[in-house]
């Protein structure tokens, strides 16, 4: 009877620990900025674009909530190395914010904040620095669940000011951090890829905020290593709200 008891108890146990746990993010007071990299290992004026990233100091950005995410893209890989990290997906983000502002060209890398270009690191800087605190204008509530096999969110909206859209749109983003490259060709030849908030996987939808639901997000992430996700909130164009979810 002790033996069968015993087995009862590990069993329940097991099951228990197998429960993914649910934990729960939600933004702030004040709006929290993204600030976007388009970037690729077969192009030689990266490297130094990546290295401010990975080494920002938090006094540069002192009481102002910030998001980093590195986009690789894949229109450099002709000239002799191929991106593991780039997708076509993230190409056309970067082209369809450049057309919103009436450009015509992409390049890397390119910064943006809150959707909105700069031209190189001290341009984000400068812009990132004369921001002043502004309120949110939408409140993100996540609910985060992780297993060994899948990550799913659930989220919740609230439009705080009249300015946001009815509909807005609403990305997932997986992030990988410490990752570590050997660039064999192109003109980052011999060079070891030091990368960081490395965007992995990206989901987007419309939301409607007459829609009171909770609005779902799953992942696989079996074999994958990734270091959080983040939501961010679109509307007219302009990323208006993010939160960052270390996993």
């Amino acid at each position: 009877m002790k033996i069968i008891l015993l087995i009862l108890l590990s069993l329940s146990s097991i099951s228990f620990a197998a429960e993914p746990q649910i934990r729960h993010f939600e933004s702030g007071t004040y709006q929290t900025h993204l600030l976007e990299l388009y970037t690729s290992e077969g192009c030689s004026s990266c490297p130094p674009a990546e290295a401010w990233l990975r080494n920002k100091s938090a006094s540069e950005f002192k009481d102002l909530p910030l998001i980093p995410l590195a986009f690789h893209v894949t229109y450099w890989d002709y000239i002799g190395w191929k991106d593991v990290f780039a997708e076509k997906l993230y190409d056309r983000r970067q082209r369809k914010m450049v057309l919103q502002e009436g450009g015509r060209t992409v390049y890397t890398p390119q910064f943006f904040v809150n959707s909105e270009t700069t031209r190189g690191m001290n341009a984000a800087i400068n812009r990132l620095s004369r921001k002043e605190k502004a309120l949110s204008a939408v409140k993100i509530k996540a609910s985060l669940s992780a297993s060994s096999a899948a990550v799913k969110v659930r989220l919740s909206l609230n439009r705080l000011k009249s300015t946001v859209d009815d509909v807005v749109r609403v990305s997932v983003v997986a992030y990988e951090n410490g990752i570590t490259s050997s660039i064999k060709a192109g003109e980052n030849e011999g060079r070891v890829g030091l990368h960081q908030y490395v965007v992995r996987a990206l989901q987007t939808s419309l939301v409607s905020l007459k829609d009171v639901k909770n609005r779902e997000f799953e992942f696989n992430t079996e074999n994958k290593n990734w270091s959080g996700l983040v939501v961010f909130v679109e509307s007219g164009n302009k990323v208006i709200e993010a939160v960052d979810m270390p996993l």
